[in-house]
């Protein structure tokens, strides 16, 4: 019997998990910050074997959240370098900011309150085009797929009215996430610089440009041409305060701010895993990376064509 990519990748990824425990149990923890980054928060109730879910259930999500407050300083994303330069994070803790990106409804229903109850900030950045949306988002596969087999907050975009929500609790940063989630190898400068002017503008004109200083690359992986230097110009021209890849990494007082690394907080994440993870075990993580990009070599020379799907391109 054939298995399905996605039953391949959650056994990579568990195996990765615990990988990176074991590391931890013999090494060190590093410098730096940590910037973790999810999706969907939704209680869906099945796998799907073909298309990725990038989800988190609600209750994987609570726990996840209290170890991190419990072990960790949560930091808002625009404070993190600087905290950094200070040395500011109480009893030597590490430093961990929280990003969402896309802007799904089920951010307001089941993550918000979460973060409320522990104090947490977070960034949360949205495709604008999507915002206040009724159907699926374009580039979800997984919700074009099962939208009729998921409940509608599994998949719902967010409404303007449930952004000013999040922004009334003091603990929600926004940042745009693009305006159509184009992929950046598909587009033109000029393109490139529309998905960062339309998204600047609608979040600023809406909710304040005091509101919105940061800018989430779709897809986000540099290795993979998704963030090549006309888009990080476009962003640092847009006025935004720094911008978010998908890179592998932990972040330090002196990372580009415009290219800051990130580690995605998968659904399988034990705390221990996710611990590791904030503790700078990421060696397991680099080894996938590397072994993507080859993948993502040959796809490309192969067949000119390269899906991000294949082998589980973090960044819907």
């Amino acid at each position: 019997m054939a298995i399905g990519p996605m039953t391949l990748k959650r056994a990579v990824k568990r195996t990765t998990g615990w990988t990176a425990i074991l590391t931890s149990l013999f090494s060190q923890r590093k410098t730096g910050g940590t910037i973790l980054y999810y999706h969907r928060v939704a209680d869906i109730g099945f796998i799907d074997s073909r298309v990725d879910d990038h989800n988190v259930t609600p209750d994987v999500f609570e726990r996840q959240i209290a170890a991190l407050a419990d072990l960790a300083e949560i930091v808002p994303l625009t404070e993190l370098q600087c905290r950094l330069r200070d040395k500011t994070g109480p009893n030597n803790r590490p430093m961990v900011s929280l990003t969402f990106d896309d802007g799904y409804e089920n951010f307001v229903s089941n993550a918000l309150p979460v973060l409320k109850r522990f104090g947490a900030p977070a960034t949360l950045s949205v495709v604008t085009s999507i915002v206040d949306g009724r159907g699926t988002m374009p580039f979800d596969g997984w919700a074009a797929k099962n939208q009729f087999r998921s409940h509608s907050s599994a998949w719902r975009p967010i409404t303007s009215g449930g952004i000013e929500e999040c922004l009334a609790t003091g603990l929600i940063t926004l940042g745009a996430h693009s305006h159509l989630h184009r992929k950046a190898n598909d587009c033109s400068p000029g393109e490139i610089e529309t998905e960062v002017k339309l998204s600047a503008e609608r979040l600023r004109k809406r909710f304040g440009a005091e509101n919105v200083p940061i800018y989430a690359y779709p897809y986000g992986n540099t290795h993979m041409g998704h963030v090549p230097t006309r888009y990080e110009n476009a962003v640092r021209n847009a006025g935004f305060e720094l911008a978010v890849t998908t890179d592998h990494g932990h972040v330090e007082a002196d990372t580009n701010p415009f290219l800051l690394p990130r580690i995605e907080a998968h659904g399988l994440d034990s705390a221990a895993t996710l611990w590791a993870k904030v503790e700078g075990q990421l060696s397991p993580y680099y080894l996938h990376d590397y072994a993507r990009s080859v993948a993502y070599s040959f796809s490309s020379k192969k067949t000119g064509r390269w899906n991000p799907d294949s082998i589980g391109v973090p960044g819907i």
